[in-house]
């Protein structure tokens, strides 16, 4: 049996490390197809349910504000609570959560939802990714192929939330 994978770069691009998701998104569509379909997007709430939909695994990538070093780098399988601490670090604040929370109402998640969360340090605008967070981009695209292989990673946040 195929697992059908879908790696989404969640953020803005065009907001320093809010970007991470985007480059997330091209660098594993350079590594890991053509064995997942990569999808960028800006994080509202619709699309990442049309993103996800028809896909036994989704891996949403996106940047987040916890209190921890920057380009530290957050993986949790959404069958774990997420943590009210980490908060999206970028314009998109009201998408990740609420998608979830509304595919979990519709019935329209995957099999498997995976989160990956890049601590940010710069999110005003300007184009480009601060260099802590540029460095977890590689890293990122290791734990997207061990979360593809590897059923029920997991991770979690630090607890003081702290404004990027």
């Amino acid at each position: 049996m195929t697992t059908s994978v879908v790696v989404i770069g969640v953020g803005n691009p065009w907001r320093r490390d809010d970007g991470v998701g985007w480059a997330v998104a091209d660098a594993a569509r350079r590594r890991l197809r053509p064995a997942v379909t990569v999808v960028e997007s800006d994080g509202e709430a619709g699309r990442l349910l049309d993103a996800w939909a028809d896909h036994d695994l989704a891996v949403v990538v996106d940047a987040v504000c916890s209190g921890a070093t920057p380009g530290t780098i957050h993986v949790w399988d959404t069958d774990a609570a997420m943590p009210s601490s980490a908060r999206p670090a970028g314009t998109h604040a009201l998408g990740l959560s609420e998608a979830i929370a509304l595919g979990r109402a519709l019935e329209r998640l995957p099999a498997r939802l995976v989160v990956v969360g890049v601590e940010a340090s710069e999110t005003a605008a300007g184009h480009g990714l601060s260099p802590a967070v540029a460095g977890a981009v590689d890293r990122v695209v290791d734990a997207i192929a061990s979360a593809v292989s590897e059923p029920g990673q997991s991770g979690g946040y630090g607890s003081n939330p702290s404004r990027c």
